[in-house]
């Protein structure tokens, strides 16, 4: 009798368990995935979507970056621990598991300050001059290589380079000044790659510039 008892108890708790899943199921069925444009402000639009909590910022404020290796967009979704889903939104959805060409233009959803980074910490006075002459994609390229190098900082240090554009100290001449980093870093970028676009796509082939 005891053991029938128990086994009872057992087939209600199953039959309970399984109520629960099969609710949770048709739940999960009938839940549609929402999106609504959201105004954040400063003119960027971000697309909030409710599945997965997936978040795909607006395509226009990505910063993109070469693909390499041939790898496929699963592939670099795991690399960059990003949502799959997210990129297939943002590279107008090429199927994830098809190489892809090297030098594509990737957007990341991790890049999409990039732009608003531009101006961060540039005195308006050296953007004047050191900035706004350049072209869209080559003011793009130099905002990158600035967070990719010091994350903007004109103080940063790491032996013997320094500043926003991690220059060598014998580039700068003793003058750590943001106007002599400004004026270097463009110099040094014209006479080294031309631009500061071939700079940005020696530094993803190479980490470095």
């Amino acid at each position: 009798m005891k053991g029938i008892i128990l086994i009872r108890k057992f087939n209600t708790k199953t039959l309970l368990l399984s109520s629960a899943l099969i609710a949770g199921l048709v739940f999960t069925t009938s839940n549609q995935v929402k999106a609504d444009t959201t105004d954040t402000g400063d003119n960027t639009n971000v697309l909030q979507i409710s599945h997965n909590d997936a978040t795909v910022p607006a395509k226009a404020s990505i910063s993109p970056v070469a693909s390499h290796d041939n790898q496929t967009l699963r592939q670099v979704a795991a690399a960059n621990n990003a949502s799959l889903e997210v990129l297939e939104k943002l590279n107008d959805n090429i199927d994830p598991d098809v190489p892809i060409k090297n030098d594509t233009p990737l957007y990341l959803p991790q890049n999409s300050n990039l732009f608003a980074q531009e101006n961060d910490a540039v005195p308006h006075s050296l953007y004047v001059k050191y900035w706004s002459h350049l072209s869209p994609a080559n003011r793009r390229a130099k905002a990158w290589i600035a967070q990719r190098e010091s994350r903007g900082s004109y103080t940063a240090r790491n032996g013997s380079v320094y500043g926003r554009y991690q220059l060598s100290l014998s580039y700068l001449h003793g003058d750590l000044s943001k106007t002599n980093q400004e004026r270097t870093a463009n110099r040094y970028v014209k006479q080294r790659y031309g631009s500061w676009v071939n700079a940005k796509k020696f530094w993803l082939a190479h980490n470095w510039y």
